[in-house]
């Protein structure tokens, strides 16, 4: 049967410089099994809507003549053991992932509900599919405990408990439903690529396959937020809207990716990187640097070395805003790039594949590589990386 070639070792950890460029807007909550869990600011919104629902139309409807006290302390109940629900079911993917030798940083919840960010893809079929299906059987075990927990409920007599906890194990049903759809990045597309990949050997054309299937159900979505929208349902319309836009995105991001690892297997920096770049010596005064540099070859950014040639930090146009001009001539480079070390080094033995990662989390534009000495060798940039990605599928179009 064809297969892919093997693939590349584990990924070194992102420097420390990437770990803290990584961090997302919103509040962190803690750290729980060496994942940080984080609430986006928008969750607030989106459970602020839930409670108000609950409290409002769906409780007062299914169980009348309560204070609106009790209502609103029902909503909030159910609003927040469900919001726990996500984050277990994201917890079981996350825990698995992590059994299985990738990472996972971190955990947010947003307002369309959680996503754990991984530092990998699986690197074998039979991996992607433990994980795909941990969070489903998490939702499901929900399931379970809360209707035992609404039986219980209904054998004390708390029928106020009873509703919440049915209200619960239904929507946890649902998301194990919806979760289930075959589309890439669903939990139901993750098993499919799985699957595919499983029985063709071939990663990107599982996951083509998924993405399209993705994408088809984020039209469905996206289209029937429209037509609710039309119709006067402006909370669901906008909900259906919002959800089919985000899962349209992951879908077209999850080829992208899968497209850019076949494509950079097997490449490493030192194939793609700029080799011997034009450097600023670290003593060299900021007045100078910007006369026979900045102005003189228009790049946004250098690296400074010292005279080993070591690599000091990279000296970016906008260090230079933060000094005054008539501090200039006597402030040393070195001192301004070091002061500002955001940059990130990584060894010229690094996978290309792994360097495009590392500065898409971090969002920066480019990497210093260095060898075993920490003397500079090279500069490699997004652009370089994404360049010859674009040439080599252009190439096979």
């Amino acid at each position: 049967m064809n297969r892919e070639p093997p693939p590349s070792p584990d990924p070194p950890p992102l420097p420390p410089e990437a770990e803290k460029d990584r961090a997302r807007s919103g509040v962190l909550l803690g750290t729980f099994f060496d994942i940080r869990f984080y609430l986006d600011y928008s969750w607030f919104f989106i459970v602020a809507l839930v409670i108000y629902s609950l409290a409002t139309y769906l409780f007062p409807l299914q169980l009348p003549g309560h204070d609106p006290a009790v209502y609103i302390t029902m909503g909030t109940v159910a609003t927040l053991l469900f919001f726990l629900s996500i984050l277990l079911h994201e917890l079981g993917h996350s825990l698995v992932s992590q059994r299985c030798g990738i990472p996972v940083p971190s955990i947010t919840l947003l307002f369309i509900g959680g996503v754990a960010e991984i530092s990998r893809e699986p690197e074998d079929p039979a991996t992607e599919l433990k994980i795909a299906i941990a969070g489903p059987l998490v939702s499901l075990a929900l399931v379970v405990v809360f209707r035992v927990m609404a039986w219980g409920c209904d054998f004390a007599t708390l029928p106020e408990g009873a509703l919440v906890f049915k209200w619960l194990a239904t929507v946890n049903l649902l998301l194990v439903i919806f979760n289930a759809i075959p589309g890439y990045p669903l939990d139901g597309g993750r098993v499919l690529r799985a699957l595919i990949w499983m029985r063709t050997g071939r990663f990107r054309q599982a996951t083509f396959i998924t993405s399209r299937v993705g994408v088809g159900f984020s039209w469905v979505l996206i289209i029937l937020g429209v037509f609710t929208l039309l119709g006067g349902g402006w909370g669901q319309g906008l909900i259906f809207l919002v959800i089919g836009i985000f899962l349209k995105s992951a879908a077209e991001s999850g080829y992208n990716q899968a497209l850019s690892r076949e494509i950079l297997d097997g490449v490493g920096v030192a194939d793609l990187m700029t080799a011997n770049p034009l450097t600023i010596p670290s003593s060299t005064p900021l007045s100078l640097a910007v006369d026979d540099y900045f102005l003189t070859h228009h790049h946004v950014a250098y690296p400074v070395v010292d005279e080993d040639w070591r690599f000091r930090g990279l000296l970016r146009l906008e260090f230079l805003k933060a000094v005054p001009r008539e501090k200039w001539p006597y402030t040393l480079s070195g001192e301004v790039a070091e002061a500002n070390d955001g940059s990130l080094v990584i060894p010229v033995e690094t996978s290309a594949s792994n360097a495009l990662r590392i500065l898409l989390v971090a969002g920066q534009g480019r990497l210093a590589v260095t060898d075993s000495a920490q003397k500079l060798v090279g500069i490699i940039t997004r652009h370089d990386l994404l360049h010859f990605i674009r040439i080599h599928t252009e190439l096979e179009s």
